[in-house]
């Protein structure tokens, strides 16, 4: 099921559609014919292993997929889908969300990722708080320092951090350093802030910890962002 109030263009929609059709001729015919498919850790190059691994992945467990989010970045378009169908479910978060990382050239798609998603309860976010956790995901500081105003502040185990260049900085450093992964689980409004509270886990003492994440939003930009233990 496509959510219209996502813009995706004609391929991304394309391949939701044909996923939920059951149409694997359409489905392939959105990639280019050297198209890499990256989905599981493995890697699928060009248009026959790319049909071999749908009929298989897709077409034959009769995959459904319901779109909840999409970030649009310099890249790739990346949108969260709610997942379901005829595959072995042992073992894998119910419901389950994907991301689907997709690199798009004129009208094909050349490049498409799947990864299980930081959103895994699909919790709605605020267009520049989605961006923010997507770009610290897949660590592009260039879309991470887009989503701050110009004199945003970020306060983090009490230092400050000015200017989008210094914050996206920091916390790409200490994720990457860490290897942190984010499981965002709840997104609330207080006293004009944006409070999204999320379970960081990684190679940090004290790891996995709850945080809340607080925004200020000002002009579709994170104003100032405020880190620290959830329920403080």
């Amino acid at each position: 099921m496509i959510n219209n109030k996502f813009q995706l263009s004609k391929p991304i929609e394309a391949h939701f559609q044909a996923t939920n059709a059951d149409d694997p001729v359409t489905f392939l015919s959105i990639f280019t014919d050297d198209a890499v498919v990256i989905d599981a850790g493995k890697e699928y190059h060009g248009k026959t292993a790319i049909k071999e691994w749908s009929d298989r992945d897709y077409f034959s467990v009769h995959l459904r997929l319901e779109v909840t989010n999409a970030v649009q970045d310099a890249v790739e378009i990346v949108v969260t889908a709610k997942s379901d169908g005829d595959y072995d479910k042992s073992g894998l978060p119910y419901p389950l969300y994907l991301d689907f990382h997709f690199t798009v050239e004129g009208d094909k798609v050349t490049r498409l990722r799947n990864v299980l998603s930081s959103n895994g309860r699909s919790i709605p976010l605020p267009q520049p708080i989605a961006a923010f956790y997507h770009a610290s995901d897949v660590y592009d500081k260039a879309l991470l320092a887009g989503c701050f105003a110009a004199d945003a502040v970020l306060v983090d185990e009490g230092k400050e951090y000015h200017g989008p260049e210094a914050v996206s900085g920091h916390i790409l450093e200490a994720n990457r350093d860490a290897k942190v992964m984010t499981e965002i689980t709840d997104c609330v409004e207080k006293n004009g802030e944006t409070i999204v509270t999320a379970t960081l886990s990684g190679n940090f003492e004290g790891s996995p910890i709850p945080l809340d994440f607080l925004f200020n939003l000002e002009n579709g930009k994170i104003k100032a962002l405020n880190i620290v233990l959830a329920g403080e």
